[in-house]
């Protein structure tokens, strides 16, 4: 009898429904959460984490792009009954019901494309969204703006964006020796590295890219050469985000449109002498004016 007369209940909705703009809505807007998880092969695993209503129908939209795997539950993982709006993207009704929490699950196959490396997803939403990754992703890259997770998601208040990241990315390792001591700089970039060079006078790390439009991360120790920097793309200067830094090493992300020589300029290097002597000039004048304090000479 229940199923009867949800099935009364969808029918009636159904021929008061409204078209508006060539799209059917009914129903009021959804209070949500929605999660993205992104696996290894570019598949994208949605869910809509919606409140339900036992007073009032809810019209959830969906993603655009190939759907499968689709399903409503409640929390138990019971089918919940609902109405599917065939529109582009599909909108899900949700009559009134006594779940406090229902699921809708599905995943897109083609929304994230592989492109000579990179997984790009053009990314339109209203909804604010998180996004997890696979766990060999530890940066990521936004309307080419880099963004390092480590093992976090990310969070889009809605709108779009452009989303690009490299699995299983390597770092390329270039070993640098200054007063005998020796420092790796780490560069992340699919294109090759060629001419490898630091010079301490100049505070510049330099490197040729042969392909344009790359995207580059450059790994460097703070005792090496410290923060702010300046990137130069043969002999311009180009935009550049320093976007991490965990206390020895700054992360630096930059996307030149062309081929050339980089030029990665700090604002200090790692001194030519070594670094107690101001901690010893330091102290010894703090102990000289607590000295002169003690004592009243005439």
């Amino acid at each position: 009898m229940k199923k009867i007369l949800g099935i009364l209940v969808i029918i009636g909705l159904f021929f008061s429904m409204s078209e508006a703009f060539g799209q059917l809505t009914f129903g009021e807007k959804p209070q949500q959460t929605i999660n993205i998880i992104i696996d290894e092969n570019g598949i994208a695993h949605v869910t809509h984490q919606v409140v339900g209503s036992a007073k009032s129908t809810q019209q959830v939209e969906t993603i655009v792009g190939k759907m499968s795997n689709f399903s409503v539950v409640d929390k138990n993982g019971n089918d919940v009954q609902h109405l599917t709006l065939e529109k582009d993207p599909v909108a899900i009704v949700l009559t009134p019901s006594n779940n406090d929490i229902i699921f809708i699950r599905y995943d897109l196959s083609d929304v994230i494309v592989l492109k000579n490396g990179i997984w790009t997803w053009n990314w339109v939403g209203i909804e604010p969204t998180n996004f997890y990754f696979p766990k060999n992703v530890d940066m990521i890259w936004v309307n080419d703006n880099p963004i390092y997770i480590g093992e976090k998601g990310i969070r889009q208040h809605g709108g779009a964006m452009t989303l690009e990241y490299v699995p299983a990315q390597s770092t390329i390792s270039k070993e640098v020796t200054w007063e005998n001591e020796k420092f790796r700089v780490g560069i992340k970039t699919l294109t090759d590295i060629v001419g490898f060079e630091f010079n301490q006078q100049e505070k510049r790390i330099s490197f040729d890219i042969p392909k344009n439009n790359s995207l580059v991360t450059a790994i460097i120790p703070l005792e090496l050469l410290w923060q702010p920097y300046d990137v130069y793309v043969n002999g311009n200067q180009t935009e550049n985000s320093e976007f991490y830094n965990n206390g020895t090493y700054a992360w630096l992300g930059f996307r030149p449109d062309t081929s050339g020589t980089i030029d990665i300029i700090g604002t200090t290097v790692v001194p030519e002498f070594p670094l107690f002597i101001p901690l010893v000039i330091g102290i010894t004048i703090v102990l000289i004016l607590q000295f002169r304090n003690k004592f009243n000479f005439h």
